[in-house]
């Protein structure tokens, strides 16, 4: 199942977008819009709700050529 999320990292508070897939308890893969894998932090929250549920993530893997990475879950924010 794939489904929008969004992104916000915890120092500043700036918001990506993303689309969620392989979503299991472990972690997910999430793709974004060009030029966003690089700029992303290693650590940071993740919401499905608008902010009302954070989950803390960590990138586990990633790939610039596809604008892809891989997280694992850290704990609820």
């Amino acid at each position: 199942m794939v489904q929008p999320a969004k992104i916000i990292e915890s120092d500043t508070g700036a918001a990506f977008g993303c689309i969620v897939d392989n979503l299991n308890m472990l972690g997910a893969c999430l793709s974004f819009d060009t030029g966003t894998v690089a700029a992303l932090p290693d650590k940071f929250d993740l919401t499905f709700d608008n902010c009302h549920t954070l989950w803390s993530c960590r990138v586990i893997w990633r790939d610039n050529n596809v604008e892809r990475v891989g997280i694992t879950w850290l704990k609820a924010a």
